[in-house]
């Protein structure tokens, strides 16, 4: 059980989605109250995790694919 106002990782991505508009950017309020916070270099490390996780998302995706070719009898190399 969490305690109350406690901010967890399902706390925080709930935070972005209600604060997400119909074009999947950031509102101005929540970049002004939550992003204006941090540093120049923790933006640039959040920016840099951000992209690992695209990448690692995207990788799964490939993998996922290569994977249902070969068991449809295709050879298949990266």
């Amino acid at each position: 059980m969490t305690q109350k106002g406690k901010l967890t990782p399902v706390v925080l991505a709930a935070a972005l989605h209600e604060n997400m508009n119909a074009k999947g950017t950031l509102k101005a309020q929540f970049k002004t109250q939550f992003l204006s916070r941090f540093s120049e270099e923790q933006l640039e490390g959040i920016k840099q995790g951000i992209e690992l996780e695209i990448n690692d998302r995207k990788m799964a995706v490939v993998d996922e694919k290569i994977k249902f070719l070969e068991e449809m009898g295709y050879k298949v190399s990266k």
